[in-house]
């Protein structure tokens, strides 16, 4: 079954208009169906030492990537410092040709080819007050129709992805939340004022089963209340109907966290 998904513009105008962490973390997800790619993860912020300390999270690429990203990511990923050299995005696969690696970076991307990651597009992104940051865009849905053409397009949208995290948070201080897709389906229903027996008619899950996703959502959150994740969730301002994500399965089990790479 063809997944429901937004336009291109549509998902971007998600993004440009989001007005909370939650929102934005819902653009997110929308934005990846309509480029056509499963995962995303973003480093702030990006020079040429190493050693600055980095933001980092990560939407929807495997938790197994994302520890091991953790302990060795800063040392072994070539991409970030490659986009810092360069004007333009790039495709992963691309990596050995513009630049030259070590042993450690060579073997990195090696690793992600055999885990089937090898090819995505990376992205330098700049935002205000000369905020400089990366966003590596993976999964493709089909990574042979990978082609200049859709490589800008991602381009366009981690540049706005990454301008908007800066508008939003400021100086990389606060977190995207930790929400699961499932999460993000009841929170943007809690959003639009529906009570937990009609969240779980448009799922098609249990009232019990809403019940222990709005506790969840609350203590994630912080919030003590349906008023409280209303405010945080936020209408979606584009005047855009967002396809029913409960509708048909999602390209991933999604999942983000962000911490600091010391």
């Amino acid at each position: 079954m063809a997944q429901d998904r937004l336009a291109y513009w549509d998902a971007m105008a998600l993004i440009a208009h989001a007005r909370t962490l939650v929102t934005f973390r819902r653009a997110i997800d929308e934005s990846l169906k309509a480029i056509r790619f499963g995962g995303v993860y973003f480093l702030a912020p990006v020079v040429a030492d190493r050693r600055v300390g980095r933001v980092f999270w990560n939407v929807g690429f495997p938790k197994d990537w994302e520890i091991a990203y953790r302990q060795n990511g800063r040392w072994e990923d070539p991409l970030p410092n490659i986009s810092l050299n360069r004007g333009d995005a790039f495709r992963w696969s691309q990596a050995s040709r513009l630049a030259r690696l070590d042993e450690r970076e060579a073997s990195y991307l090696e690793r992600l080819e055999q885990a089937g990651m090898g090819e995505g597009v990376a992205v330098h992104c700049t935002g205000p007050y000369a905020r400089s940051g990366f966003v590596g865009v993976g999964m493709p849905e089909d990574p042979d129709s990978l082609d200049e053409a859709a490589v800008r397009q991602v381009q366009v949208a981690a540049q706005l992805c990454f301008q908007r995290y800066c508008e939003l948070v400021g100086a990389f201080k606060e977190e995207v939340p930790d929400l699961s897709q499932r999460e993000l389906d009841v929170i943007r229903w809690i959003g639009e004022g529906k009570s937990n027996a009609v969240i779980a008619e448009i799922l098609g899950i249990s009232k019990n089963s809403v019940d222990s996703y709005v506790k969840r959502i609350f203590a994630k959150l912080d919030v003590s209340d349906r008023s409280g994740a209303r405010s945080l969730a936020g209408p979606d301002r584009t005047g855009q109907a967002l396809p029913r994500s409960g509708a048909s399965p999602a390209l991933v089990d999604l999942s983000d966290s962000q911490l600091t790479l010391n």
